[in-house]
């Protein structure tokens, strides 16, 4: 064992080759594992949905509490009592209008494609196009339009099927997520002296200083990140209105939620608005991208350094890694969530080892045991903006 430690080669080989026997044998053992990722699956959204939220609201019931000398239960019924109404009021004045945006979308489709085929036509009757060469084919590319926008509305009529499906799923969690959430809440500030009285009675103050520290962590990364992608989501959507871009709210909204993808994140939120100007007009090709080129520098020079400030450090191909997977097996969503949840779950490990050290014994200084996480650079999750 010794002689394999000291070839690195050959120690990781082995380790490799033990950990991918190990994954075919619990590939094999499937029916097993099947209903306990089933159940993971179905709690795992609603849980992470009613985290998020907890992140967001607890410092609101915790100034309540301190600045107003509420009770607890109080605090936090009241901060829940005020995030549902605003929700609720935000529903009504806002869902019939994105309903209408989107079935406006939806049925412009066609319409859309009609209009790329045009353009691209007139792309091909243009000195400067014949010039790239004979090798593009455009009526291949008109083709590709038509194959494309027909597929998609063949999906989009198929995927009416699933609308219960989806309308049982949503009413569950929105049962579901609300009670996680109040409980999270109330019983939050709790988790802490539980882990003290039964695991680590010797260690209470250790134990409360790196909770306090995963705390502020998380919370500094998730508050952050949902006060970026509100600015980028009200700012982008403001823009496209003052320039008469169609559908500004749903491609605000789109924006908003792109800007969470480190990388590429922004260029996929302009594509759809780029497709869209591309159909009208020159002009509004550039309108929209003086929009989004704005957007980015007031988001990258102002809002991202003094928001988020120091963030969490991870590595930038693990960020590409976690882009790739995530991407390829959830799609657009998965892109979206991946990094935050990754970021989440490795404070959460950091803890962990943290609390596994002080059990072991291994007391030593905080700065050491916290993997120095407080005294973090400013290594952003996402490329520097300056460029844009």
């Amino acid at each position: 064992m010794e002689f394999l430690k000291k070839n690195r080669l050959l120690y990781w080989t082995i380790e490799i080759l033990l950990l991918a026997i190990l994954i075919l044998v619990l590939s094999s053992l499937s029916f097993i594992f099947e209903p306990i990722g089933i159940f993971f699956r179905t709690i795992f959204f609603p849980l992470i949905v009613a985290g998020f939220l907890y992140y967001l609201l607890h410092p609101v019931a915790d100034f309540l509490e301190k600045h107003f000398h509420l009770k607890h239960l109080l605090a936090v019924s009241l901060t829940f009592f005020i995030f549902v109404l605003l929700v609720i009021l935000a529903f009504i004045a806002f869902m019939p209008q994105l309903v209408e945006q989107i079935s406006n979308m939806l049925g412009s489709l066609p319409s859309f494609a009609k209009d790329m085929q045009k353009l691209v036509d007139s792309w091909a009757k243009s000195s400067w196009f014949k010039q790239l060469g004979q090798e593009i084919k455009v009526k291949d590319i008109q083709t590709q339009i038509s194959k494309y926008s027909s597929t998609f509305l063949k999906v989009s009529l198929s995927s009416l099927g699933n609308i219960v499906s989806f309308m049982t799923t949503f009413t569950v969690n929105l049962i579901t997520i609300p009670i996680m959430l109040f409980y999270m809440l109330a019983d939050g500030d709790k988790f802490i002296p539980f882990i003290n009285r039964f695991v680590f009675p010797s260690r209470t103050k250790e134990v409360s200083e790196l909770a306090a520290r995963m705390n502020k962590t998380i919370s500094r990364y998730i508050d952050g990140q949902f006060i970026e992608a509100m600015f980028v989501m009200t700012f982008i959507t403001v823009g496209y209105l003052i320039i008469h871009q169609p559908f500004a709210p749903i491609l605000g909204i789109f924006s908003g939620l792109c800007v969470l993808i480190p990388y590429v994140g922004p260029y996929i939120g302009m594509l759809p608005s780029l497709f869209i100007a591309m159909t009208i007009s020159g002009q509004q090709v550039l309108a929209v991208l003086a929009v989004v080129l704005i957007v980015s520098q007031l988001d990258g020079n102002l809002i991202y350094p003094n928001v988020i400030g120091r963030n969490l450090k991870i590595h930038p191909l693990t960020i590409i890694i976690i882009l790739l997977s995530a991407g390829n097996i959830w799609g657009l969503f998965g892109m979206i969530l991946g990094v935050p949840i990754y970021a989440i779950l490795r404070t959460l490990f950091i803890f962990i080892y943290n609390l596994y050290q002080l059990r072991k014994g291994k007391k030593n200084s905080l700065e050491d045991a916290l993997i120095k996480e407080k005294e973090l650079p400013n290594d952003r999750l996402k490329q520097p903006k300056k460029e844009d």
